[in-house]
């Protein structure tokens, strides 16, 4: 079960997430806040709350700020009508990042990835294949730059920096392979090696000691091995 509260100044902004909350069978808003201090008194007296939707600009106290008071084991949706913003929620591990105005599928596809979140002990089990609205925001080149989750084939991590391959292009991030595991791993990613983590979608066969994707081999590690079958035997059929 989700327990949810929202802190957003704008009480639109927060009606539009009360509504959608009606239609879903194991989300429960417990309350709403335009005032992010009570917001905050709220959180750290209530333990039963496990997910907060949480608007960035507001009066009093500014919602980055916010979010690195809050206990890390729960889950944050930033709500927000600014972009500039996603490079800093990532970096933050927020859960996901929702540009005002959101549509209802948007609104659902993040409590889709908080389900699977809060189950990360089961989560080998679930299944969250990324569309075209699941998207990171990452630092390079000096700018920020949008990439849909689903066009990631792999990610190669080398010391404090990684670069994202997608299709034919490559961004170089200064950020640990281990961030990006934990932001992606309801997508379907997975780790196979402590230089590598793959998309199971881009997957195209698997050989003893390596995967390929595309015309790329991409090492397996044998500490990695067991981890990489057992998610491939409970999640697709193999014949």
């Amino acid at each position: 079960m989700i327990h949810a509260i929202a802190i957003d100044d704008e009480e639109n902004a927060l009606g539009i997430i009360q509504e959608y909350s009606l239609s879903i069978h194991d989300f429960k808003l417990h309350k709403t806040f335009v005032d992010p201090l009570k917001g905050l008194e709220y959180i750290q007296q209530t333990k039963e709350i496990n997910c907060v939707f949480l608007d960035i600009q507001m009066n009093k106290m500014n919602g980055l700020e916010l979010a690195k008071k809050i206990n890390q084991d729960l889950k944050i949706v930033f709500t927000t009508a600014y972009p500039d913003f996603a490079l800093q929620g990532f970096e933050l591990d927020v859960a996901d990042y929702l540009l005002k105005p959101f549509s209802l599928n948007r609104f659902n596809r993040s409590i889709e990835k908080i389900r699977v979140l809060l189950k990360s002990e089961s989560a080998k089990n679930i299944k969250l294949v990324p569309d075209i609205h699941d998207v990171i925001f990452v630092r390079t080149d000096n700018k920020s730059q949008k990439i849909r989750i689903m066009d990631i084939s792999y990610i190669e991590g080398s010391g404090n920096y990684v670069t994202i391959h997608v299709g034919k292009s490559k961004f170089l991030v200064l950020k640990n392979l281990k961030s990006f595991e934990e932001q992606l791993m309801p997508y379907q990613f997975i780790r196979i090696h402590k230089s590598f983590i793959i998309s199971l979608t881009h997957l195209d066969s698997i050989e003893k000691s390596s995967v390929k994707i595309g015309e790329i081999n991409i090492p397996i590690s044998e500490s990695y091995k067991d981890t990489l079958h057992q998610f491939l035997d409970l999640n697709f059929k193999q014949f």
